[in-house]
C-alpha cells in the first residue's frame, strides 16, 4: 500500500514528505518579493486603487501584495462584472489558499500566482467541471514551457514523473446564477524552480497561461463532457486502485474507472458496483 493522498501526503494530516496534496498548512511567507518583469504598473505605498492594464490582449490587474489573487479576481468578477478572460497577477500572496484550505508552499519569489475569470456556458450540475478545466489549463501552459513528464492528480494539482512532485496547484471557485453557472474565478500557482524558468520565466509562463485559457475556452464551448474526456486522458489516477477517505466520515474504496461530467470520480468495485466521489466529498486519497 503506498501512503499518496495526493503527492506527498495526507490531506488534513500528517504528511509524509515535505509536499503534501497542495502544500502542508502553516503561516505564510514573511517577506514580499516582487519579481514581475519590468513595465507592469503596480500600485505605488500600498494603495488599494486598481489600475486596470491590457497584456497579452487581456485586461489584466497586477498586485504586489494582497491577500491572494483569487480574492481580487473574485471582486473583479463579482462587483464590477470583470470579462471571461481577465487576469489578475498577485507578486506576494498573504493567504495563498488551495483546495480545502491547503497553503501553497513555495515561495513568492519563486512562485508564478494568478487568477482568470471565466464564464462558461455550463448547466448548475456540471459546474465542477469547472475545477477539471483550470487542470488543463495549468497543465497545458507548464507543458509549453518544456517536456516535464507532467500529469494531472484529481482534483486539484499538476504533478510531475512517478514521484508525483507537485508543479502547480489549482482551485475553482465557482458562483452560480439562476440555473447556470454565472463565473468561475481559476486560481493556478506555479513553482518556478520546478518548471525549469527561475524567477526570470514569469512572465513567459503568464503568457502560455493566456493561451491555455484560450485553448480551455474552445473545449468549455463543447460541454462538460469534452473537458471530462480530455482531463481524463491525463489523470495519474485513472486506473488505479483507491482507497478514499469521505466527508465528513467513512470510506470507500475501488478502481478509477472514469471522470464524469461533473468532475466525480466513478469507482468500480471488485463486484462491478460504481460509485461516484464528488470534489467536495473528498479528504484523502490512498492508492493502494
Amino acid at each position: 500500500m503506498s501512503d499518496l493522498q495526493g503527492p506527498g501526503g495526507p490531506l488534513g494530516g500528517e504528511p509524509d514528505s515535505a509536499r503534501p496534496l497542495s502544500g502542508v498548512p502553516g503561516p505564510p511567507p514573511s517577506a514580499p518579493a516582487s519579481a514581475f518583469p519590468a513595465g507592469v504598473p503596480t500600485q505605488a505605498g500600498g494603495s488599494t486603487a486598481t489600475e486596470t492594464i491590457e497584456r497579452f490582449g487581456r485586461p489584466m490587474r497586477h498586485f504586489p501584495v494582497a491577500v491572494s489573487c483569487e480574492a481580487m479576481a473574485l471582486a473583479w468578477a463579482n462587483q464590477e462584472d470583470g470579462p471571461a478572460g481577465a487576469i489578475v497577477m498577485v507578486d506576494h500572496e498573504i493567504g495563498p489558499r488551495g483546495y480545502h484550505g491547503a497553503i501553497w508552499p513555495t515561495p513568492p519569489a519563486d512562485s508564478l500566482a494568478c487568477s482568470v475569470i471565466l464564464r462558461p456556458a455550463l448547466a448548475v450540475e456540471e459546474a465542477d467541471a469547472s475545477w477539471l478545466a483550470v487542470g488543463l489549463i495549468a497543465l497545458r501552459a507548464s507543458e509549453a514551457s518544456g517536456d516535464h513528464g507532467l500529469s494531472l492528480w484529481w482534483p486539484a494539482d499538476v504533478v510531475e514523473g512517478p514521484e508525483r512532485d507537485v508543479i502547480s496547484s489549482v482551485k475553482a471557485e465557482i458562483q452560480l446564477g439562476p440555473g447556470k453557472v454565472k463565473s468561475v474565478v481559476a486560481t493556478m500557482r506555479f513553482d518556478l524552480i520546478k518548471l525549469g524558468l527561475g524567477r526570470d520565466g514569469r512572465d513567459n509562463l503568464l503568457e502560455q497561461v493566456v493561451g491555455a485559457v484560450d485553448q480551455v475556452s474552445e473545449l468549455l464551448s463543447e460541454g462538460a463532457a469534452a473537458v471530462a474526456a480530455a482531463y481524463e486522458t491525463r489523470c495519474s489516477i485513472v486506473g488505479q486502485r483507491l482507497k478514499v477517505k469521505l466527508r465528513p466520515k467513512g470510506e470507500t474504496r475501488g478502481t478509477v474507472r472514469s471522470i464524469d461530467r461533473s468532475a466525480r470520480l466513478e469507482l468500480a468495485s471488485p463486484t462491478g458496483m460504481v460509485e461516484r466521489v464528488g470534489i467536495d466529498q473528498m479528504m484523502q486519497l490512498t492508492v493502494v
